[in-house]
């Protein structure tokens, strides 16, 4: 309960502006899924959250919400009562993931990047807990498989070539992509915030974009990558993800 609490639900938007969608029912419900003792209380909380504010399952829609309850849903399928519990925890994650998000409403801002890709930052946070995924059989195999797919490439070194491009040594998080693919650039951060933060994305200017010529990674997912359409060598620290994913909106 703790960690529902810790939310500021009233800061996170609601893009229908329904009340319905109110991501403060969204704590109402993960609340009521947390001390759920019988199957008809587990199943109206997670349809609850199956319905509205954190996905909206009629229309393939995941809200900004959803981003703030992954990690409580984490705690649930790891830590649950009851195993009903765990295997709602771990359907809602799926839908999570697997859902658009509402236009103008895709991105996210996290204690490592601005303007993460809703999917991506969701990926991270099931990444960061795969221990816990893999303890429930194909169907948690599967969602990482999945969370995979959203990789992250973090630069460590950057070096000009005659030629135009940027030669650089990276760590890859996730599947490594097949190439030539387009990646969003994201500089790092220099506010160091303690907690993240949603945003509403229709105002702010694109996110640039850059192409992964080649890549090549070893078994300690070090990776040699070679960038071109770049207007100026990226610095160290920043990160590339999937342009696709930046494109993802209902």
């Amino acid at each position: 309960m703790d960690a529902i609490e810790a939310v500021n639900w009233s800061a996170i938007p609601n893009p229908t502006g329904h009340g319905c969608d109110d991501p403060q029912r969204v704590a109402h419900a993960l609340r009521l899924l947390t001390v759920s003792t019988t199957a008809n209380q587990t199943g109206d909380a997670a349809s609850l959250l199956a319905g509205s504010g954190f996905v909206c399952g009629h229309a393939a829609m995941v809200f900004p919400a959803a981003y703030a309850a992954t990690p409580i849903l984490l705690d649930l399928l790891e830590h649950g009562r009851r195993p009903r519990i765990k295997d709602a925890a771990l359907a809602l994650l799926s839908d999570a993931l697997d859902c658009y998000p509402a236009a103008g409403h895709n991105r996210v801002d996290t204690a490592y990047g601005t303007g993460v890709p809703l999917c991506c930052a969701i990926a991270r946070l099931l990444r960061g807990r795969s221990s816990a995924l893999l303890t429930h059989g194909a169907r948690g195999k599967r969602l990482l498989r999945d969370a995979e797919l959203h990789w992250r490439l973090v630069l460590q070194q950057t070096e000009p070539q005659p030629d135009g491009t940027v030669t650089a040594i990276a760590a890859l998080e996730g599947t490594p992509p097949h190439t030539p693919t387009e990646a969003e650039l994201h500089t790092p951060r220099t506010d160091k915030p303690t907690t993240p933060t949603l945003r509403i994305d229709t105002d702010e200017p694109t996110t640039p974009t850059l192409r992964i010529d080649t890549l090549s990674t070893d078994t300690s997912a070090a990776a040699w990558v070679r960038l071109t359409h770049t207007p100026s060598p990226p610095p160290p620290g920043s990160a590339l993800h999937p342009a696709e994913c930046g494109l993802r909106e209902h």
